[in-house]
């Protein structure tokens, strides 16, 4: 009945405020229709992690339930420009008698994962945010005959290497000007994401001892930039791999590190030291063992994103090695079980506010490196995702009605990195820093997936975040935000006006 009244309430290819007065009714009763089948296929991926550029199930998952199961919903095409694990769903809808150009809609879904780490950053709530909210703003489209081109872009490979980036430069976000996504986190917020670089810099010893001593000095002085501070807004460098073990963009949970000409009782006493002074690490574990060749030490904790300067096992192992060199000159180090490899890599993620400030940020740090390395290999920036105007405070107001009884927030920290930045392009004034222009509108809130009565509700990339992403409570917040992203696509769509303000910024 609420759709039937809605549907004849439409006299205009847009619809007024007074139209859509029972909207959120109307979302509701889709949701309720849509939002099972979509979460058991967000389930089916949160099981089925794949890393990026690997996501050729959760490709074939998505394209069989749209194509297959579900057929008739939208046009879909498989390996969508050229890129292997993209795919792309289309719907339009022309009214009878409408002649004009449709109004066009986007949403974009992310699904790739971490490596070792699954959905810790819960990608799966990304592509089932995107399929939801698209579902119900189709559905909302058809009941009140919108005259609407709504787009979904499967994006890839949003951890490692930038598949928005090949998509945008492929027109797979041409027409379109604007985009909707949204982020699980532990919190509530709206707010910017940071620019990006990776460096991997390569060492090389004539013995495996001196190729590790060499890794471990750059890792202190990687660390020692970051505490006595770095240019630009809100900038980072982080150690985001152990040596010999790629994991790209995360912290490691498990370092093992050994070490000859010294005892196990100095090994033993020199973390608990570092340990006791520090309660940053009082999450981590560590065992000293005799191996052959001399001590070890495995160190077990708490991960993290690049993006943040975590105390983890990474670092206590990075201590270790500072203060045991500084007792003797004697003490050599080695990896347990990879003590041949006279050829190291170790990576490097700088992180800054600005995009403007990404360079300087990445050429201070290659210069306090470059000494030791034999070579420094740098990865494609990602330029920082600012926030638009108009669409953030429509939906901040939203989520605190009674329909979804959220308390959201602006923030100006930039938590991590998101190649989104490159469907939106912003410019920003060299001198203040202001945002001047976009090519488009991203919209790409963080919502909290944490039970208010957890313990603790980690960041994305450490691994009690992966638990997090699997539970009821992340799936039911999920649904919520789609709902309250359909609702302001809905909106715009009926309103000229408001669509207007949203897109000012285009230029």
């Amino acid at each position: 009945m609420i759709r039937q009244l809605l549907a004849f309430s439409l006299t205009a290819p847009f619809l007024c405020n007074a139209a859509v007065s029972d909207l959120s009714a109307l979302l509701k009763e889709i949701s309720a229709e849509i939002f099972p089948d979509l979460e058991a296929l967000s389930r089916d991926v949160y099981n089925h992690p794949e890393i990026s550029t690997e996501e050729f199930r959760t490709h074939d998952v998505v394209v069989d339930f749209f194509a297959t199961t579900h057929p008739g919903l939208f046009k879909v095409t498989p390996h969508a420009f050229g890129q292997p694990t993209a795919w792309r769903l289309d719907f339009e809808n022309r009214p009878s008698g409408f002649e004009g150009d449709l109004l066009q809609f986007g949403y974009m879904a992310e699904y790739d994962a971490l490596i070792g780490e699954g959905h810790a950053c819960g990608h799966n709530h990304i592509l089932l945010n995107g399929l939801a909210s698209a579902s119900m703003v189709r559905q909302a489209i058809v009941d009140l005959d919108l005259p609407v081109h709504l787009v979904v872009q499967g994006t890839p490979d949003e951890e490692n290497t930038a598949g928005k980036n090949r998509l945008q430069e492929a027109g797979a976000f041409d027409g379109v000007d604007v985009w909707f996504a949204a982020h699980p986190a532990p919190f509530n917020s709206v707010q910017p994401m940071q620019a990006r670089i990776n460096g991997r810099i390569r060492l090389n010893g004539a013995t495996h001892s001196e190729a590790v001593y060499k890794a471990y000095q750059e890792l202190l002085i990687i660390i020692d930039l970051g505490t006595a501070g770095l240019p630009g807004t809100q900038s980072t460098d982080n150690p985001v791999e152990d040596v010999g073990l790629f994991s790209e963009n995360i912290v490691q949970t498990e370092i093992d590190l050994g070490m000859t000409n010294v005892s196990l009782a100095t090994v033993q006493q020199t973390v608990a030291s570092i340990k006791a002074a520090d309660a940053g690490y009082s999450a981590v574990n560590y065992t000293v063992r005799t191996v052959p060749g001399g001590v070890a030490v495995n160190y077990t904790g708490p991960g993290g994103h690049a993006s943040e300067s975590t105390k983890g096992p990474l670092t206590l192992s990075i201590e270790t090695f500072r203060s045991l060199t500084a007792l003797s000159n004697d003490i050599a180090f080695f990896l347990p079980g990879n003590n041949t490899d006279t050829e190291l890599d170790i990576t490097v993620s700088c992180r800054t506010r600005y995009t403007l400030d990404i360079s300087t940020v990445q050429n201070f740090v290659a210069s306090a490196v470059q000494e030791l390395a034999t070579s420094i290999t740098w990865d494609l920036a990602y330029p920082a995702l600012e926030v638009t105007p108009y669409i953030p405070d429509l939906f901040i107001n939203l989520m605190a009605t009674p329909d979804f009884n959220e308390t959201w927030g602006l923030s100006t920290i930039a938590p991590a990195a998101s190649d989104a930045s490159f469907v939106q392009i912003p410019v920003l004034d060299s001198e203040s820093r202001d945002l001047i222009s976009t090519s488009k509108v991203v919209f790409f809130p963080n919502f909290n997936i944490c039970a208010p009565d957890a313990a603790e509700c980690p960041f994305p990339h450490e691994p009690a975040f992966r638990t997090a992403a699997g539970m009821d409570y992340a799936y039911s917040q999920t649904e919520k935000v789609a709902r309250a992203l359909a609702y302001i696509a809905v909106e715009l769509l009926t309103d000229p006006d408001m669509m207007a303000q949203a897109t000012a910024i285009i230029q």
